[in-house]
């Protein structure tokens, strides 16, 4: 390590410690070292100055709040549509009535629907049954013959000249009917 001895050594740390003991002995304290500051009172200083209060703005946050929920206001008033979010129990309209409107091209005042079928097999069946009885007869697919969308094959008699041969043919078969004007 090096070439001193322990002696040397410990009277070299001896040495340094009397310094540092020195050094704090010989320091002012702190409280020595500030410069006090004297005041002299003169006749403005004998006035007793009136104490300020900070200004309060804690009302400002009261007035945003208003403007804030009145120009919400005004705007959900005109641009919300309110009429959308009425129930649809108050509402006490009545539906409109569904009319049914056929596009058939048959000469002749009128035809009879007899019978309405959800299978084709079925109207041709019963059109089959009817001619052989001698009727004049035939059927059509609902969609295709009319403004609805009900997946029903019709199947009518006629067309006839007018009500009373109509209602001739119609005597003789058992079940409800419909006459519709062509």
């Amino acid at each position: 390590m090096s070439d001193k001895t322990n002696e040397e050594k410990l009277r070299i740390l001896q040495e340094r410690l009397a310094q540092i003991k020195q050094k704090q002995e010989t320091q002012v304290p702190i409280e020595n070292k500030i410069d006090k500051v004297i005041e002299i009172a003169t006749s403005v200083d004998e006035v007793p100055l009136k104490k300020h209060n900070p200004v309060s703005f804690g009302w400002v946050k009261y007035i945003v709040i208003i403007g804030v929920f009145v120009y919400g206001s005004i705007y959900a008033y005109k641009n919300i549509d309110f009429s959308n979010l009425i129930s649809s129990e108050e509402i006490t309209e009545e539906p409109k009535e569904f009319v049914l409107k056929y596009n058939l091209n048959l000469k002749g005042d009128n035809i009879s629907i007899i019978s309405s079928f959800e299978d084709e097999i079925s109207a041709k069946a019963l059109v089959n049954d009817l001619k052989v009885k001698g009727y004049k007869c035939d059927y059509f697919y609902l969609p295709n013959k009319s403004n609805s969308t009900d997946e029903l094959f019709k199947v009518y008699i006629g067309p006839y000249e007018n009500n009373e041969e109509t209602n001739q043919w119609i005597e003789n078969i058992d079940s409800e009917f419909e006459i519709i004007k062509l």
